[in-house]
């Protein structure tokens, strides 16, 4: 391990949710290593949110598009001698996987921390390997934090928080006027998901919305592909939300986050940025198991109740012979009969 490291690159080439939890091991390492300058390479999509850490000197954006076109490979070869070029004293590869591995290796740095697999080769392109320890660091964020305490590195600071820029705060308030003149607690409501596997189902999100009637401000949201799962959950509600929209980027939904007083809604980013921004969540798992996924905050209400072998499961195809058996067996009332109980909890 280089103690006087002066360049150091972090890799993770995941989702945004991933990307949002390295904000904790992104502060820690700039802890560890004040004087240096942290370069974060990322898939694009979230590196807006880093780019808000002062911890960060640099924000690359990862075109994974562009490197599996046509001459994918030869932009993929350019990006690499781009890496090489900045020198780097020390790389973290966060990311479990082929590729991160390898830019790691060719960036020449002389100290590559990563952690154990079954590839021979990927172990051989490492300098310091480490076995994630299941039973001791069951959340995402705290594998990230291995890899500093297992290099011998301190731990100063595990949370995680967004600040929304003011700039982005006053540019969703000229979007959504009503924002300037709140007279109800706001529910946010996010249906959408990654893939369709996890989504708990439009009928079942208007019967949430349905029951709280006229006294909850709704802002039902989702993202830029997202539009036909929004436009099914409007189809069932009795009353139009004061928001309803699929065409926010993500710094926008942080800054309406700071208008809401809670959220609901799948495992998906918006319920990590929500969770970041301060704001009490409900979090709808079935597919994937909150303990190792769920939002890094004290203020949530996780439905997380299956028990089938078949979790964690690839989420492209359900193999149960009850589609989202997982999921099914969590009920609007039990989410309606909450939301009360948390809203009174935080007047």
């Amino acid at each position: 391990m280089l103690k006087d490291a002066k360049k150091i690159l972090v890799i993770n080439l995941r989702y945004i949710g991933d990307t949002i939890w390295m904000y904790p091991f992104l502060r820690n390492l700039k802890l560890n290593f004040p004087r240096a300058e942290i370069t974060a390479l990322v898939n694009e999509g979230g590196e807006i949110f880093l780019k808000l850490l002062p911890d960060v000197s640099e924000v690359i954006a990862f075109q994974r598009k562009e490197i599996k076109g046509r001459f994918g490979i030869i932009r993929f070869i350019r990006f690499l001698m781009e890496i090489r070029r900045k020198k780097f004293d020390m790389a973290f590869i966060l990311s479990n996987s082929d590729r991160p591995t390898i830019i790691g290796f060719i960036s020449g740095a002389p100290v590559r921390v990563g952690f154990r697999h079954d590839s021979w080769w990927r172990a051989y392109l490492l300098t310091d390997k480490f076995l994630w320890d299941y039973e001791k660091n069951t959340h995402m964020i705290e594998y990230y934090l291995q890899a500093l305490t297992d290099t011998g590195l301190k731990i100063f600071d595990r949370s995680l928080t967004i600040d929304v820029p003011e700039s982005a705060i006053r540019g969703i308030t000229e979007r959504f006027p009503i924002l300037k003149r709140k007279t109800k607690k706001a529910v946010i409501v996010h249906p959408g998901s990654r893939t369709e596997i996890r989504q708990w189902g439009a009928a079942r999100f208007a019967e949430v919305i349905n029951a709280l009637g006229e006294d909850y401000n709704v802002f039902l949201i989702g993202g830029p592909q997202e539009g036909h799962v929004v436009q099914d959950v409007l189809k069932r509600l009795r009353r139009t939300p004061e928001i309803a929209s699929n065409e926010l980027s993500l710094m926008e939904f942080a800054a309406l986050c700071k208008f809401g007083d809670l959220f609901i809604g799948n495992d998906s980013a918006p319920i990590h940025i929500a969770a970041a921004t301060g704001l009490f969540v409900i979090g709808i798992y079935g597919p994937t198991f909150s303990t190792y996924c769920g939002p890094w905050t004290e203020k949530k209400i996780l439905f997380d109740m299956s028990t089938l072998s078949c979790r964690m499961c690839d989420q492209d195809v359900c193999s149960n012979q009850e589609r989202q058996a997982c999921l099914n067996i969590i009920t609007p009332k039990m989410v309606i009969d909450k939301i009360d109980e948390i809203v009174e909890k935080i007047s």
